[in-house]
């Protein structure tokens, strides 16, 4: 699997976070709190460097009042932040690193999502006697080779 599907699975155990955080605001029918949730949506997912000033202020809204979700947002950064690592040993350590605050987490979509198959994969790259130094997704791809 590639990176962006992987990060794409931590987003989308993100926005099942975000979902039970709305449908509690909506029970307590705090309309305007589930208002505001809904909208946070795109500065959740959006990469830090390309938020606007308006996301940046959402986000440090939801860093000061929900953690939860704040925590879910923080894994799928540190996630995103493994792919851009550029050493190999480096990935692997904050790979094994995410995965460990993943499951240490208590975030139900995290205990659940695809993205606790890391381990396995890992296991298994670093198992076989053929597996090349450099994983898949590092490997330049013959046309830009």
């Amino acid at each position: 699997m590639d990176p962006f599907h992987v990060v794409q699975l931590a987003g989308d155990a993100l926005d099942q976070v975000r979902r039970e955080v709305w449908n509690e605001a909506r029970k307590r029918n705090d309309q305007a709190g589930a208002r505001w949730l809904k909208g946070a949506r795109w500065a959740l997912w959006k990469a830090p460097e390309r938020l606007t000033g308006r996301q940046q202020a959402k986000l440090a809204t939801i860093q000061r009042t929900n953690r939860r979700l704040y925590r879910a947002h923080l894994l799928k950064e540190q996630l995103r932040a493994v792919f851009h690592e550029p050493s190999v040993e480096g990935a692997i350590e904050m790979l094994d690193a995410w995965v460990a605050w993943a499951e240490r987490s208590r975030l139900p979509a995290s205990s659940s999502s695809p993205p606790r198959s890391a381990p396995t994969a890992r296991r298994s790259w670093r198992a076989s006697p053929t597996a090349s130094p450099t994983p898949a997704w590092r490997r330049p791809t013959p046309a830009s080779a």
